[in-house]
C-alpha cells in the first residue's frame, strides 16, 4: 500500500456520504494544485478526505493538503473507454497508443501485438472468472469502468514508471496492481533474455510464453490482473482491510492459465504446483500455530525471510477452504466484502471473524488443512 494511504488510514471516524453527489476538490500536494472531481467516499472528523475521480483514481487527502473543497447535485459518472484513453495518453506521452476490448484500456509502447495478446489474456480471464464464481453462487457485480492495464516495451522503461512506487523492489517484479489509481502495469515479456526477439504475431506469443520456462513470467501477471478483477467486482473494496492471506492466495489460486487451450482456464482449482512443493518444504519449521499467524496478521508476508512460506501457505490455504467449506468461503468473502475502506481490524477481530464464517475449532481445522496438503498429487 502506497505510504499516503498508510498516513490516511489515522482517520479517525467514517460518515455515510451521498452516492449521488458529485464532489470537487482541490488540493496542494508536493508543491502542486491538484483539482479532483468525484464520488466521496470517506469524510473523516479531522478533514481528511477520499475521493474516488471519475478515472477509478483513489485521492487520499491530508487535512493539511485540502484547499477548498464543493459538492454539486451533478451525479456521479464514471469515464468511459474513450475518456480514459485520452487520460492515459495525455500522461504518458505520444509514444503510446491504446488497445481497447470488451473489459480493458489497454495502453502500450510495445507491438501492437503483444497489446493484443495482453487483452485476448485478459478478456479469457475475465470471462473465465465471472464463470467461476456464477458456478459457485457468488453474485459479483460487472466493473463501474473499463480496466487499465500499461504495457512497457521494457523492462527498463517499466522501472522507470515503476520505481516511484515499488522502489528497489521493482527489479524482481515483472508486474503488479495499485490499488490507487486502480491500474495493473507491466512489461512486454518477449522482451526478456527468455525471448531475445519481438515477436510479430498473437499466435508466435503464445507459443512462446506458453512455454515451461515463461510459466511463472505469465503467472505473475495474470496474478495482478485477478487482484484487479477482485477490487473491480465486488469481492474486495479498494483500501478495505482484507488480509493479505485471503488476497494473495486467492490470487494464486487463478493465477496459471493454460495457454494452449483456447479457453484459458479450463484448470482453475487444479494444484498449484510450485506452491504446493514449497509449502511442503516449510513444513520443518512451520510452528503449530501457523494458521492462526497467518489470519491474525500481515507480518509473515512483510519479512522477507518468511514471505515464501506465508505465500505458499495462503495458496495452500485458500485452496483447501474452497474445496472443503465453499459455502463458509462465500460467507467469508461477503463479509470481507462490506469493509469499507481505511479501518483497520484487530488481531483478535481476524480470528473471530474467520471462525464466525467457518465454525471449525483451530484444531481440528489443522488436522484437516495437514491431512489435505499431504494426499494431494
Amino acid at each position: 500500500m502506497p505510504k499516503r494511504t498508510a498516513i490516511v488510514i489515522c482517520l479517525l471516524s467514517l460518515l455515510s456520504l451521498p452516492v449521488q453527489a458529485l464532489d470537487h476538490v482541490q488540493l496542494k500536494r508536493d508543491g502542486r494544485i491538484h483539482h479532483v472531481s468525484g464520488k466521496l467516499l470517506v469524510e473523516a472528523q479531522d478533514g481528511g478526505l477520499l475521493v474516488q475521480a471519475a478515472d477509478g483514481k483513489l485521492w487520499a487527502v491530508l487535512p493539511e493538503e485540502l484547499q477548498k473543497h464543493t459538492r454539486d447535485e451533478k451525479p456521479f459518472v464514471p469515464a468511459d473507454a474513450e475518456a480514459i484513453s485520452e487520460s492515459l495518453l495525455e500522461e504518458l506521452g505520444d509514444e503510446f497508443q491504446i488497445h481497447t476490448t470488451a473489459h480493458y484500456v489497454i495502453a502500450y509502447n510495445t507491438s501492437k501485438a503483444y497489446a493484443q495478446w495482453c487483452g485476448a489474456l485478459y478478456e479469457r480471464l475475465y470471462s473465465s472468472f465471472y464463470t467461476y464464481w456464477d458456478h459457485r453462487g457468488f453474485e459479483l457485480t460487472e466493473p463501474a469502468q473499463p480496466l487499465v492495464a500499461v504495457v512497457f516495451d521494457s523492462k527498463a522503461s517499466y522501472a522507470r514508471y515503476a520505481r516511484p512506487e515499488l522502489g528497489d523492489a521493482v527489479t524482481s517484479i515483472v508486474g503488479y496492481y495499485n490499488l490507487q489509481n486502480n491500474r495493473v502495469a507491466m512489461f512486454d515479456l518477449t522482451s526478456t533474455s527468455v525471448h531475445r526477439r519481438r515477436l510479430g504475431t498473437m499466435a508466435q506469443i503464445n507459443e512462446a510464453l506458453a512455454r515451461p520456462e515463461a510459466a511463472d513470467l505469465v503467472a505473475t501477471i495474470i496474478h495482478e490482473a485477478t487482484h484487479q478483477l477482485a477490487y473491480n467486482s465486488g469481492i474486495h473494496q479498494r483500501l478495505a482491510d482484507i488480509p493479505l492471506w485471503l488476497s494473495e492466495g486467492f490470487a494464486m489460486y487463478f493465477e496459471t492459465p493454460d495457454l494452449k487451450s483456447k479457453r484459458g482456464w479450463a484448470g482453475i482449482g487444479n494444484v498449484n504446483r510450485p506452491r504446493l512443493i514449497r509449502f511442503r518444504q516449510s513444513l520443518r519449521s512451520r510452528p503449530k500455530d501457523a494458521l492462526q499467524l497467518l489470519i491474525a496478521d500481515d507480518s509473515r508476508f512483510r519479512d522477507t525471510a518468511t514471505a515464501p512460506a506465508a505465500y505458499a501457505e495462503a495458496w495452500a490455504l485458500n485452496y483447501f477452504l474452497m474445496k472443503r467449506y465453499p459455502e463458509q468461503y462465500n460467507e467469508y468473502l461477503q463479509m470481507l466484502s462490506e469493509k469499507g475502506p481505511l479501518l483497520s481490524d484487530t488481531r483478535e477481530e481476524r480470528l473471530e471473524q474467520f471462525q464466525a464464517a467457518f465454525g471449525v475449532g483451530w484444531d481440528e481445522l489443522e488436522r484437516e488443512f495437514l491431512q489435505q496438503m499431504r494426499r494431494l498429487r
